[in-house]
């Protein structure tokens, strides 16, 4: 089933990235998308329009068979609720302690007043060795341990789709075993995943499609034949 359709899709250039020429792209249960960008900026505008975050020059977004109106925040809600969005953009609430933050994304999402760091959220705390720092606000907090935060949070509400820049690069590469054990059970639930990586292991483990945004122009790529010289030239290597 198609969870997510954009039809005939356009976005306006970004202030360093270029305009994205139309596109049509479907994601469904259990796609895990590989994305290959030559310009990050380029990326983060895709990202965001997968995010619901800003709206097309032209087309259509649809979720599950219904089209979004970006006129009207109240049919966008529901959708943003139910993706993850984990980038370099991404920020945790600086007035509020680290239970606040997660507390109230909880209170967002599920359309409560009051929310308590439910047990698993708390098990994810204690994996990624916040647990004994939640009542701390994040300016108190460790770079390292702020995105810990953010990856608990967003993965939390990750129940449509689930958006991420560089994992390797985002936590690290000592905190990416535990985000590539996070992103291993979205898959088991069918959660589909939108992401970008220079790790060839990596990406080869877990993608199952591959999409190439090159000169503005989105397109579907053969994932295995081309992961591996894609990233190589990323660096350099060839």
């Amino acid at each position: 089933m198609k969870w997510i359709e954009l039809e005939n899709y356009s976005l306006p250039a970004s202030e360093e990235g270029r305009r994205i020429e139309a596109f049509s792209l479907s994601i469904s249960r259990g796609d895990i998308c590989w994305l290959d960008a030559d310009v990050t900026a380029d990326t983060l505008l895709f990202f965001k329009a997968l995010a619901t975050l800003v709206s097309p020059l032209a087309g259509t977004y649809s979720v599950e068979g219904k089209c979004l109106d970006f006129s009207r925040l109240d049919t966008l809600l529901p959708v943003k609720k139910t993706i993850g969005y984990i980038t370099t953009h991404s920020a945790l609430i600086s007035n509020r302690s680290l239970r606040e933050n997660l507390t109230l994304m909880r209170s967002y999402s599920n359309n409560t007043v009051f929310a308590r760091i439910d047990d698993d959220i708390f098990d994810l705390c204690r994996h990624f060795s916040i647990a004994e720092k939640v009542d701390l606000r994040p300016e108190k907090l460790e770079q390292s341990d702020q995105r810990a935060a953010i990856v608990i949070r967003e993965v939390a509400k990750a129940t449509r789709l689930l958006i991420l820049e560089k994992p390797e690069i985002y936590l690290g590469h000592a905190g990416f075993f535990l985000y590539d054990w996070l992103l291993r059970g979205l898959m088991d639930q069918g959660v589909p995943v939108v992401f970008t990586s220079d790790d060839k292991n990596f990406v080869d483990s877990v993608s199952n499609r591959a999409l190439g945004l090159h000169n503005g122009q989105l397109q579907e790529k053969d994932n295995k034949e081309h992961s591996a010289d894609t990233i190589a030239l990323n660096h350099g290597l060839i």
